[in-house]
């Protein structure tokens, strides 16, 4: 690891323990996606021996031409896990600076078997152990606007934790893009949409992540979760609001932001 990257990597874990936006001075900042990934790792790495908790899986970002369009990207992106803000069923977090949090709706998967490289969608789903019902929780650190995609990337595109449903064994993973996701907040919803909201397949996220992982020196390992993307727009939190994501057949997860 160079000086410039791991200066960056320590600017970001700085912003994060003060609360503050993930703003880098240019002399650090990284210059472009391959660099933001490196500072990423090394985050995760500072973010673990500083009560992160371990790493538990990756999440894969931008996955829908609004989004991509919204973030000036070409592609998706994807960000490393931890532990430390990782729930089962529901969670009640106190909010940030008093800022509140976003929710996504999203699905996970478990691998069953490390992946790597280039895939096909059926190679993807053979490595899948299970399916859940997930949000991730997203906290703004700061827009590719404020900060630059690279650094939004490097700081761990809007990353802040994880609540997961139960895995179920049984479900064809070759099936998930027929998932149905509601995302209601203080039992107000838009009602129902489908998971081909992310790349027109869940899968594709996966098969993506796959090859980017090889490409930046990740790697994806027997047991590791991945959350596929945002399958409903992000809604935020203020402190004293719920949201609740559900999908017949994989149950529901809740967040209360206090």
């Amino acid at each position: 690891m160079n000086d410039r990257i791991a200066a960056a990597a320590q600017g970001l874990l700085a912003a994060r323990q003060e609360n503050r936006i993930a703003l880098l001075d240019p002399e650090i900042a990284p210059r472009d996606l391959a660099e933001a990934y490196a500072v990423h790792v090394a985050l995760l790495d500072l973010l673990s021996a500083n009560g992160g908790g371990p790493r538990i899986g990756w999440k894969v970002g931008f996955t829908n031409d609004a989004a991509l369009a919204r973030m000036g990207a070409k592609e998706p992106v994807l960000a490393g896990l931890l532990g430390q803000h990782s729930y089962v069923g529901e969670a009640e977090l106190a909010s940030p600076g008093g800022k509140g949090l976003g929710v996504e709706a999203e699905l996970a998967v478990r691998l069953r078997s490390p992946l790597t490289g280039p895939v096909s969608r059926q190679e993807a789903a053979a490595a899948i152990e299970a399916v859940a019902i997930a949000i991730e929780i997203v906290q703004k650190r700061g827009g590719p606007d404020e900060i630059g995609l690279p650094t939004l990337v490097a700081d761990g595109t809007l990353q802040y934790g994880s609540i997961f449903g139960p895995w179920n064994t049984t479900m064809d993973p070759m099936t998930i893009k027929d998932c149905d996701v509601k995302l209601q907040v203080d039992g107000q919803t838009d009602g129902f949409m489908g998971a081909t909201e992310v790349l027109g397949d869940p899968l594709n996220a996966l098969t993506w992540l796959s090859a980017a992982s090889e490409r930046n020196g990740i790697e994806l390992q027997a047991g590791d979760v991945i959350l596929l993307g945002a399958i409903i727009p992000a809604q935020h939190l203020e402190p004293g609001q719920m949201a609740e994501v559900a999908s017949d057949g994989l149950g529901d997860v809740r967040l209360w932001v206090d």
